[in-house]
């Protein structure tokens, strides 16, 4: 399987570890910013409405702790995310010709332009 073809359930483990971590600090970066739209045109607002409660009640954690218990706790639902948002990956889990920033810039770009 070519690289352009790798989802995130293709990636071996340490590879899916690194595409999580580069996710789960994107999304709470987001979140404390009250800036997730994006991620709510998808059909995963279940997730991310668990995610968030959790994020809510755990508000006062450092922020390197917080990404790393909520990646521990919720980490099948950013995975159901990852697979519904279903971009490419390179073999070593960072996202393909892309960033996560870069992803969510695009991503507002087409909205503001009706696409």
């Amino acid at each position: 399987m070519s690289d352009s073809e790798l989802t995130i359930t293709d990636l071996d483990e340490s590879a899916q570890e690194t595409a999580l971590m580069d996710f789960v600090k994107f999304y709470v970066q987001h979140y404390k910013q009250n800036n997730l739209e994006i991620l709510s045109q998808y059909k995963v607002d279940y997730a991310m409405n668990d995610i968030n409660q959790y994020l809510f009640e755990n508000r006062y954690f450092a922020p390197e702790q917080l990404v790393e218990a909520v990646l521990k706790t919720k980490r099948e639902l950013f995975l159901t995310i990852l697979k519904t948002l279903k971009l490419p990956y390179n073999a070593n889990g960072a996202l393909k010709d892309n960033t996560w920033d870069g992803w969510y810039r695009q991503s507002f770009a087409k909205i503001q332009q009706g696409i």
